[in-house]
């Protein structure tokens, strides 16, 4: 059933939970962060899709800041530093809950998540590009396992399993 089982020694237990570590890297090949994460949990795919739901309301305080063109906020202005800070924390709590753990600061411990790129902030170039890669983990999951399926109903389907079929041989006239 298991394709194999680990067992460090005897105070743990060591199981294969589809967690993988994944190097983040900018377009120039560069490594800017790694996370771990678990890209084929079925319930990621909800939590992902809540996220991109209340993402208006993730940047809800930035509505009423100026955000210069590098992408920072006049830091004289408290009310508008708070708002930058206030919408950083529930970006990074959104984050971190979508993959229980430490994806804020894989993505944006080297770049500021509201960082203009192209016209849109960095976090959400992040965020699509962890939204097509969970969707070509699950792609390739459900391939496995559609093939894994097909090895043990084939038989079935092709009707070899009548008659006591023996591996596409025919029965014997014994009978």
């Amino acid at each position: 059933m298991a394709d194999k089982i680990v067992q460090q020694n005897f105070n743990e237990i060591v199981i294969d939970d589809g967690s993988v570590k994944v190097p983040i890297r900018n377009k120039h090949g560069e490594q800017i962060g790694e996370f771990s994460f678990r890209p084929t949990d079925i319930g990621i795919i909800d939590r992902f899709n809540s996220m991109v739901a209340d993402f208006d309301k993730i940047v809800e305080p930035l509505e009423s800041v100026n955000i210069k063109p590098d992408g920072t906020v006049d830091e004289k202005n408290d009310a508008e530093a708070a708002a930058m800070r206030e919408a950083e924390q529930r970006l990074y709590s959104a984050c971190d809950t979508l993959f229980g753990g430490n994806m804020s600061e894989a993505f944006f411990g080297k770049m500021h998540p509201f960082s203009p790129i192209n016209g849109r902030f960095y976090c959400e170039n992040a965020l699509s590009a962890v939204g097509a890669y969970i969707s070509r983990q699950f792609d390739r999951e459900v391939k496995r396992i559609n093939s894994r399926v097909e090895q043990y109903t084939h038989g079935y389907r092709t009707g070899k399993h009548k008659g006591g079929n023996n591996n596409g041989r025919k029965p014997s006239a014994k009978s």
